[in-house]
């Protein structure tokens, strides 16, 4: 038992060492063009020149736009630390779902129903937000793909006691190596990004009792399945 907590307790330091070293690499990359920006500002900078205000606005835009990228990703981590509160609300999970794909432009985005109503305990914010990683992984990986009918469906259905969700994708797929890091993290495959959006989901369906899996083929597509319990 002594050497199973301490195995267990070793992990976790390693998982936040981990952690941390991904934090200084993501917080250090805005860190240089700002330093450069500042430095050429010294070095360049003269009241006199009759183009100063457009310099420094252009010197502004620079620092404010690395600013933005250092607290975006201090919010995507301070988002994944925090367990999602555990709210008693009562909604209508279509409903929920058609709100959440409102924001989106995409005219190769479809929903699908049979139901008008399918209750369920889950915290609004936390259920849209579910929702709109999924979707945003699948119009990601229609990008990369670029097939020539992109197409991403999102399915609401009852399953015994469940609700569920799927979205479903004509995507680049998920190659063999990465299926089992999906929910990892920190491991994304985009080149922007902190990938901290699908391990963020599996945590909130986790904590309202749900599951979440996907299936995938390689250069056809994804479908990520969320279920958790209803209100029978």
């Amino acid at each position: 038992e002594s050497s199973a907590a301490q195995l267990a307790a070793n992990e976790r330091e390693a998982a936040w060492r981990e952690m941390a070293k991904q934090v200084a690499h993501e917080i250090k990359n805005p860190l240089t063009p700002m330093r450069l920006t500042v430095q050429s500002f010294q070095r360049k900078f003269d009241p006199g020149d009759p183009d100063v205000v457009k310099k420094l606005e252009e010197y502004s835009n620079t620092l404010i736009q690395q600013i933005d990228t250092m607290s975006s990703i201090a919010s995507a981590f301070s988002t994944y630390a925090q367990m999602p509160a555990q709210q008693d609300e009562t909604l209508n999970v279509v409903k929920i779902t058609k709100l959440a794909l409102d924001i989106f432009n995409e005219d190769y985005i479809y929903f699908f129903s049979e139901e008008e109503d399918l209750i369920a305990k889950f915290d609004r914010t936390q259920l849209i937000r579910v929702i709109t990683n999924l979707v945003k992984n699948s119009i990601h990986a229609i990008e990369q793909r670029a097939p020539e009918h992109p197409r991403i469906e999102v399915h609401v259905y009852p399953e015994g006691a469940n609700a569920v969700i799927t979205v479903q994708d004509n995507g680049i797929g998920v190659i063999e190596a990465n299926k089992a890091k999906v929910f990892e993290p920190k491991f994304t495959t985009k080149t922007s990004g902190m990938g901290l959006g699908l391990g963020m989901v599996k945590k909130i369906v986790e904590t309202y009792e749900g599951t979440i899996y996907f299936d995938s083929e390689e250069g056809k597509g994804t479908t990520f399945k969320v279920a958790f319990p209803r209100k029978l």
